[in-house]
């Protein structure tokens, strides 16, 4: 399934789907893996149908939970890894950050009495 066509709302409930059947097949009511992971069943519940938003934190404790953390580690793999980026950019050192471009410098004078123009 390709995401970048998707709305937000269609992608938290095929996550909501993915989990449920996670669970399911770990054989895990949503009361054992809320006391298991710390996040309440009814937070489990509403992510479940894709009618809920939880936080990172409660994502990554339930993935941890359902032995998937692993699987969502590969989507944050080192930067320096992506091959598409690699390919570009063979001859130079990896970005460390990026910075905006600067106003073009106006080489004027600056006269007291200007400072509005």
């Amino acid at each position: 399934m390709d995401w970048s066509d998707k709305n937000l709302y269609e992608i938290l409930e095929k996550i909501g789907t993915s989990l449920k059947g996670r669970r399911v097949q770990m054989e895990l009511s949503q009361e054992e893996l809320s006391s298991k992971s710390g996040v309440s069943a009814s937070s489990i519940a509403r992510l479940e149908t894709g009618k809920g938003n939880i936080s990172l934190l409660n994502l990554l404790s339930l993935l941890k939970e359902l032995d998937l953390l692993n699987e969502f580690q590969l989507t944050f793999r080192d930067s320096n890894l992506s091959l598409a980026l690699l390919a570009k950019s063979k001859s130079k050192k990896p970005r460390q950050r990026v910075r905006k471009q600067k106003s073009p410098n106006k080489n004027k004078e600056w006269v007291w009495g200007n400072q509005n123009d």
